[in-house]
């Protein structure tokens, strides 16, 4: 899974359909760095919400 930070909050790439953010050609990375918030949209399971 690659990720990608956007104001001090981490995302997930592809950006998912319920998150509002978009990606910039900000720096893809396969590891979660430390001093972000993860974005909850992106990184958080929804109960009934198929990906």
């Amino acid at each position: 899974m690659l990720y990608f930070v956007k104001e001090n909050h981490l995302h997930r790439f592809p950006v998912p359909k319920r998150c509002g953010t978009t990606y910039d050609h900000e720096a893809l990375r396969d590891t979660i760095p430390h001093g972000v918030e993860e974005c909850t949209c992106c990184l958080r399971r929804w109960p009934g919400v198929e990906e």
